[in-house]
């Protein structure tokens, strides 16, 4: 991780422990105790968490996707049937010669 964090400045390898310290002391068990992620203090490991209330909270850029899909095909569904209506209508006006509007007369 602190190889992340440096990357692609090469630093003094001072600078790379200070950070690696202050990381494994310091921030990665403040994140572990706020449940943010899960830190393994004897082997150094670090992982996400994906909790059911997070994810809850939340959504993802692929569901976000789906939900604008399906939004969209709906919309597309309601314009089209306005339109046929208004393409029955219209043929139907001239075809019989009914004026739609004379019932609002």
């Amino acid at each position: 991780m602190t190889d992340q964090l440096l990357h692609p400045a090469r630093p003094p390898i001072d600078t790379w422990a200070s950070v690696h310290e202050r990381l494994h002391q310091d921030r990665l068990p403040e994140l572990d105790a706020s449940g943010d992620i899960e830190f393994d203090t004897n082997d150094g490991l670090v992982e996400y968490q994906t909790s059911y209330a997070r994810t809850e909270s939340r959504f993802s850029l692929a569901s976000l996707r789906r939900i604008w899909a399906k939004v969209l095909y709906t919309l597309i569904a309601l314009i089209a049937a306005v339109l046929l209506i208004g393409v029955i209508a219209a043929v139907a006006a001239t075809t019989f010669d009914i004026s739609v509007f004379q019932a609002f007369i």
